[in-house]
């Protein structure tokens, strides 16, 4: 770690598989319809990836001041229990994400979030807000995504 600063650890029970959270995590048109840092962005995240061992992703979230890339390399995957990142963007190069999924039951997996290598106190700051307002877009769209689609029906 850089600076000795603790990195992020961020825990989410989310009302899911642990396949659905992973498939959240590695599919670009998923990705692209919760990974951005603002309940009201400008559009969807537009996403990129190649979701193998060394493949690259990019994404880059338009929020209303304006348009945010980041972008990074898959460093280790295990499918449906873990995932490993570089993060790179404007604020910070080479920093790692890991993504760990646990199932507690069928509809239920318990996600934990760890971000380390920050430059400072700041950086971690920003990304500490960043992922915890990400976060917060995954249960909306679980919810979304597990709605049978209802008929139009007049009363």
């Amino acid at each position: 770690m850089r600076s000795g600063l603790q990195p992020i650890v961020i825990k989410r029970i989310l009302p899911c598989s642990k396949r659905q959270l992973f498939d959240l995590w590695s599919k670009p048109e998923l990705m692209a319809r919760w990974l951005f840092s603002s309940q009201q962005p400008k559009a969807l995240s537009t996403v990129s990836a190649s979701f193998t061992l060394g493949g690259a992703f990019e994404v880059v979230m338009h929020l209303q001041h304006g348009d945010y890339r980041h972008y990074g390399e898959y460093q280790a995957i295990q499918r449906y229990s873990h995932i490993a990142f570089s993060w790179s963007s404007h604020l910070v190069q080479n920093s790692l994400v890991a993504l760990d999924f646990k199932e507690l039951s069928p509809n239920r997996t318990l996600l934990t979030l760890t971000h380390s290598q920050f430059p400072d106190e700041a950086v971690r700051a920003k990304h500490t807000e960043g992922w915890t307002r990400c976060l917060q877009n995954l249960e909306p769209l679980l919810a979304q995504l597990t709605t049978p689609a209802q008929a139009d029906s007049a009363p």
